[in-house]
């Protein structure tokens, strides 16, 4: 009897180990992210931020280059700031090789610096002049216009009433120093204090253009020259009665932007050159762009990202269409 259990107790066991065996062995489970430039791409997701953008979009959204390695350094213009460091940051998250420095300093410094081969690319609100190109020794400088820039007269909250709209006359005034309080032009009685950027910058030349025909010793001195367009921002909106200028890209619900006669900075005003204040941002490199800053030119002149919502939420506009 008990022989006879052990037999069935063997044949049962051996029945098990045969049903065991004949299942097939589960692959591990691998927590790396499958490989290649699909994925590589897709498997980003940008958070970094601007003033005037909110979250910056995922690079999947565009044909992203998942070959490069090496370093570039970029500086220059604080309007293109948003720009340069969506793209950078797109471009990293899809390559592990790859190094993006984005400062700011001002178009000034972004090309003295490129001409002096401090940096890969310098970014500049207006091109050289042929006066820098000989004082630079940069006479072989190649500027890639990067995206058309808007640029707009702004102020404090704190000030300008129900005023949405200035024409060039009271914008020159404002400027100039001649008019000095909000009520001259239908605003509150409140001083205007004046912020202006250091000579040098880019937003600096784009609106003496506008405003003086280039003759940027006609603003008045105002109560600070500030270096880069975040400070700007913060300070005009922090400051009763404050009035300055700034790329649309900074734009946001803390300041005023105005009008000029009425008319929007859109970007069909922009893009048709019915917009009086601005034009091409440039990105320059000394002597023609190595593979990698071409490579990095190539994207952020894409005719997909410069033709995105998100490009246009950053506040600039395609150099084509």
């Amino acid at each position: 009897m008990r022989r006879t259990y052990f037999v069935v107790l063997l044949t049962v066991l051996a029945l098990l180990l045969a049903s065991c065996a004949a299942q097939p062995t589960p692959a591990p489970v691998s927590n790396q992210p499958a490989t290649g430039p699909a994925t590589a791409a897709s498997s980003s997701s940008a958070v970094t931020t601007t003033a005037a953008s909110g979250a910056m979009p995922s690079a999947s959204a565009y044909v992203t280059p998942t070959n490069l390695s090496g370093k570039l350094t970029l500086a220059g213009s604080s309007a293109l700031l948003p720009l340069m460091q969506f793209a950078a940051q797109n471009l990293q998250q899809a390559n592990k090789d790859l190094q993006i420095s984005v400062t700011a300093g001002g178009s000034g410094a972004g090309r003295q610096q490129v001409c002096a081969g401090q940096i890969d690319i310098g970014d500049s609100d207006v091109p050289l002049s042929d006066s820098e190109k000989t004082s630079l020794k940069c006479a072989d400088a190649v500027q890639t216009p990067v995206a058309i820039q808007a640029f707009v007269a702004v102020a404090s909250k704190q000030g300008p009433g129900s005023v949405t709209s200035l024409s060039q006359a009271q914008l020159q005034g404002i400027f100039s120093g001649q008019i000095t309080n909000w009520k001259q032009v239908g605003g509150d009685d409140q001083v205007i204090v004046l912020i202006n950027r250091l000579k040098g910058s880019g937003t600096r030349a784009q609106m003496a253009n506008y405003l003086f025909k280039g003759d940027d010793t006609k603003f008045a001195a105002g109560q600070s020259e500030e270096d880069n367009s975040a400070t700007v921002l913060q300070t005009v909106g922090q400051t009763p009665g404050a009035v300055s200028y700034l790329s649309v890209a900074y734009v946001d619900d803390t300041i005023v932007a105005f009008n000029i006669d009425n008319l929007q900075p859109t970007s069909d005003n922009i893009q048709s050159g019915k917009w009086p204040i601005g034009g091409p941002g440039y990105a320059i490199t000394k002597g023609q762009p190595t593979a990698l800053e071409q490579a990095f030119l190539s994207y952020v002149l894409n005719p997909t990202l410069q033709n995105s919502p998100e490009f246009a939420k950053l506040g600039f506009v395609p150099v084509a269409h």
